[in-house]
């Protein structure tokens, strides 16, 4: 698959009733013959939404690519209101069975090198391996922004204006249009 048919297919599995916001940011330093990828990501369908991370790779031999995609709830009977004043079991959840993915409403899509690419995931292990769920400490919105500082991306605090998960990533394109290394078109790939 091509950058350009991944980019698509990015966008066109984003169905929502909202317009959908995409930034691309090119970090990549190393040449490659695999392109990587990942994806910080809001849906809506509630009224905070949902923050999760999508990570994609193009492989350049077997012309395919690989997605996934993982968010972090609070385990079944852990409810929302408490983990607003404590800790709860929490875990990852495969965002392509939940149909996160495919209602993608803002995206930043950030082309890495292999080794951020493995970084990245690795956090995402490491949060799945503690268990946990707290809200503003320990949610979605957290997550997300750990696997940003993790690529040493400029990750926005979490505020009174954008402590929603949605909230959250339209401050994180915001952030992102504002540094000199956005692109503002797709990312050319040679």
């Amino acid at each position: 698959m091509t950058p350009k048919l991944f980019l698509a297919l990015a966008c066109s599995a984003a169905i929502s009733i909202q317009a959908q916001t995409v930034k691309t940011l090119d970090l990549h330093t190393q040449p490659s013959k695999n392109v990587f990828y990942v994806v910080l990501a809001s849906r809506g369908g509630s009224a905070t939404g949902h923050a999760f991370v999508v990570w994609g790779i193009e492989d350049a031999k077997t012309h395919r690519t690989t997605v996934r995609a993982e968010g972090l709830y609070p385990e079944g009977n852990s409810s929302s209101c408490s983990s607003q004043v404590r800790t709860v079991p929490g875990g990852m959840l495969d965002e392509l069975k939940t149909h996160s993915f495919q209602s993608i409403d803002q995206e930043l899509i950030v082309r890495v090198d292999e080794a951020d690419y493995r970084r990245s995931w690795q956090v995402a292990r490491e949060w799945e391996c503690r268990h946990e769920y707290s809200l503003f400490r320990r949610d979605c919105v957290e997550f997300v922004r750990a696997v940003g500082l993790a690529l040493g991306i400029e990750m926005p605090r979490r505020g009174v204006t954008r402590w929603t998960p949605r909230a959250y990533v339209r401050a994180v394109l915001a952030s992102a249009e504002a540094s000199a290394s956005i692109s503002r078109r797709p990312i050319a790939f040679p």
